[in-house]
């Protein structure tokens, strides 16, 4: 039985966005979570399904900056551990 919050596709394989690195594309699969942090996300259009680019990873321990639409979301390392993606 999945946990709460989690809105995973079951058809494809995800990884945290956390993992990619500056310039990768992904598409977002779900947020590992609770539903506060699944409304949060949602909020900012991180969304199932949505496209998004990694402009940088946060690779000295600082957050990881996601392109979306026409915005730029900082996100923090914890949250972006928990945040589902496939890469495109």
């Amino acid at each position: 039985m999945p946990s709460r919050g989690y809105d995973l596709d079951p058809g494809g394989p995800s990884m945290p966005l956390n993992m990619l690195g500056a310039g990768a594309s992904a598409e977002v699969m779900g947020v590992r979570g609770g539903h506060g942090m699944a409304r949060r996300m949602a909020d900012m259009g991180l969304t199932p399904g949505a496209r998004i680019e990694i402009a940088s990873d946060g690779a000295s321990n600082g957050p990881v900056i996601v392109k979306i639409m026409d915005m730029r979301i900082a996100i923090g390392r914890g949250m972006s551990r928990r945040i589902m993606v496939r890469p495109l």
